[in-house]
């Protein structure tokens, strides 16, 4: 049974938001024009994932019921879910174990010389709620990690609270828009941790742009991809990113960023580590 009431009303946004993205035409139904919401009644997800419709919406609604895997799993069908989404069901429906959340979170010396072993590449050490432990000089000198207070260590919260961070990316509202589905799919496994209710409760209240992304209720995994750099004196960066799990428990990542052979961006990285010893 799912008994938490935050976890409850938390899995019933995100069927709803789910629900909503579905176009019935996808999935063999009738787009007719007396809809009057986007996507997929209730009764036709229940309908599709084969289970009572009156079940599903006291699913939905956020009530106390007993769910299964395999009834998730027909709804997840239904839902047309992606692999991370499904996992990010079961664990808002409590079907798989919580993290245990760690006292500290510790960058271990042999990371530091693999991290500083790394330049002029950027390189840096993200915590689970994306708190930034560790960096070389490279990727201080690309993000300006050490000028950066309390708070503004944190990945997403300089992102929506802090303008000068916000401005060292290329493309920020597509950065905002991953970072908070990869954040999501992050928190849901540490629900008892008050530093993630905290951070959120702080950006949903002081963050419009935040409130709006997180209420969508997307989640995403880790994956490779663009990133694109506004550096004050040498200009546009993009760079290749890669996320590395270290060992041991916490969500604790290595993220590290690559230019192209032959780039622009390629040349100006071996301009960058000097800045940051320098400045």
């Amino acid at each position: 049974m799912i008994s938490s009431l935050p976890r409850r009303s938390e899995l019933s946004d995100f069927l709803r938001t789910r629900r909503a993205k579905i176009v019935p035409s996808d999935v063999g139904l009738v787009d007719g024009a007396r809809r009057r919401t986007p996507g997929l009644r209730r009764e036709e997800v229940a309908l599709l994932a084969n289970i009572g419709a009156t079940w599903y919406t006291r699913l939905e609604q956020g009530q106390p019921i007993n769910v299964s895997a395999e009834v998730l799993d027909g709804i997840a069908r239904a839902l047309r879910l992606t692999s991370e989404e499904r996992r990010h069901l079961h664990l808002l429906a409590g079907m798989a174990p919580t993290v245990v959340v760690p006292d500290e979170e510790r960058v271990s010396e042999l990371v530091r010389r693999v991290l500083d072993g790394l330049d002029p590449l950027p390189a840096y050490v993200r915590g689970r709620r994306w708190d930034i432990l560790a960096w070389n000089a490279s990727a201080d000198a690309l993000a300006d990690f050490s000028n950066a207070p309390g708070p503004a260590r944190n990945i997403v919260w300089r992102l929506f609270r802090d303008p000068n961070s916000r401005c060292r990316y290329g493309d920020p509202e597509c950065t905002m828009r991953r970072a908070v589905a990869q954040f999501r799919a992050v928190a849901a496994k540490y629900p008892n941790d008050p530093g993630f209710v905290e951070l959120i409760d702080d950006l949903r209240t002081n963050s419009a742009e935040f409130r709006q992304l997180w209420a969508e209720h997307d989640v995403l995994g880790s994956t490779d991809g663009l990133k694109r750099f506004n550096h004050p004196e040498l200009g546009e960066f993009i760079l290749d990113h890669t996320t590395l799990e270290l060992p041991g428990d916490g969500d604790i990542k290595m993220v590290v960023l690559t230019a192209a052979p032959g780039s622009e961006t390629e040349s100006k990285l071996r301009l960058l580590a000097p800045r940051a010893v320098t400045t």
